[in-house]
């Protein structure tokens, strides 16, 4: 820690004082990871952090790398993930490897909750947002494409808040002790996206390892 706060900028600005900084997060996360009982994690937190989760961002869990899924994890021993606008920062290709390993690393039954912008609510400001590039949004899902995707690596799904292909929107009750969505038609109350009642809404699924 003394190391850290005395390297010059020259120094914390190389790659290996970044590996460095990078394993030492790892290996505090690999403590916490064996005391957490159930083992709930967020992927791509960000600056959430929420009571009973550890959150995760790229440095230092890239979703699309099984080395590090393998450094930080043993397979099948992950009771929950979460995950609110990250996937749309992936290509599909990308996605689906990330997907692949949040579905080998979840227990037999396990729930992943994914949140992504909704690609069949149309109204213009929110397009404007969500549509790629913007924000370095890669992919514009909507619930068949999300829900297929999904499948594909094995989850069961269950649709928790979308936008249908004819624009109508659904939603039903869900726990957020089993993941908070902040972007949700529940908890957000951006005025600049307000429409009929809703304000920001994202795509939800809760997706279950069989």
């Amino acid at each position: 820690m003394v190391l850290t706060k005395l390297a010059p900028q020259s120094v914390k600005r190389s790659s290996l004082y970044k590996q460095l900084i990078r394993k030492r997060r790892q290996w505090k996360l690999r403590k916490e990871v064996s005391a957490a009982s159930p083992l709930r994690v967020i992927l791509g937190a960000g600056p959430v952090h929420l009571e009973g989760w550890l959150p995760t961002d790229r440095e230092i869990l890239d979703v699309t790398s099984r080395e590090d899924w393998n450094t930080l994890f043993a397979p099948g021993s992950i009771d929950s993930l979460l995950t609110e606008h990250m996937l749309e920062h992936l290509s599909e290709e990308e996605a689906r490897s990330g997907l692949t390993e949040c579905y080998r690393f979840l227990k037999p039954g396990g729930l992943l909750r994914v949140a992504v912008p909704d690609g069949y609510r149309r109204d213009l400001t929110y397009v404007k947002e969500v549509s790629p590039p913007n924000d370095g949004h890669k992919v514009l899902y909507n619930i068949d494409t999300l829900t297929a995707l999904l499948q594909s690596v094995g989850f069961r799904t269950t649709p928790l808040e979308y936008f249908d292909a004819q624009e109508r929107f659904h939603a039903v009750t869900w726990d957020e002790n089993d993941g908070m969505i902040y972007r949700s038609v529940r908890f957000d109350s951006q005025q600049e996206f307000q429409r009929d009642g809703l304000f920001y809404t994202s795509l939800i699924v809760d997706a279950r390892k069989q």
